[in-house]
């Protein structure tokens, strides 16, 4: 009983590890992404509180059946070192990597084109028209920033890059 519990937390620990690792992994920016790769991290990343959330309760339960049967520091440690991995495995479940990865500009500042010093003739933007209004987003900038929260011609939009 004492060593199937112990073979079950590892398992959960690995299992929920593996389970918030993989898409984080999987989506790593200026990689190349399947659509079948997309698919799968798109569902371990959905189901991640879920999942992380039941094999830390699951974890827990394991835990307190083998506690009393562990005797030293030896099993204690490794015990309460999975649990603690499961409950970091539950708030990175939830967590979302990718909008701390990049930082979006949420008021940006525009000047006239004449009156652009940073932006060269030869530097690429994004560019966005609607109705009597454009705006130009530069690469360079949005290469950092990756998303840009504006409004043109009175429609918020989201320019990414």
């Amino acid at each position: 009983m004492k060593r199937s519990l112990a073979i079950s937390i590892a398992v959960m620990t690995l299992g929920g590890a593996a389970w918030v690792a993989i898409p984080r992994v999987m989506l790593m920016p200026f990689k190349a992404q399947t659509p079948d790769r997309l698919a799968l991290s798109r569902v371990l990343l959905t189901s991640a509180p879920l999942v992380t959330g039941t094999l830390l309760i699951l974890g827990l339960i394991a835990v307190a059946l083998l506690w009393p049967r562990l005797r030293t520091w030896r099993g204690r440690v490794p015990t309460v070192v999975a649990v603690l991995v499961l409950a970091v495995c539950v708030f990175l479940g939830r967590w979302n990597t990718f909008e701390a990865m990049f930082h979006p500009l949420p008021h940006p500042l525009f000047v006239e084109a004449s009156e652009s010093k940073d932006v060269l003739d030869e530097d690429l933007v994004l560019g966005v028209a609607g109705r009597d209004e454009a705006r130009a987003y530069p690469v360079r900038a949005m290469a950092y920033h990756h998303l840009v929260n504006d409004v043109v011609a009175g429609e918020p939009i989201v320019a990414t890059y």
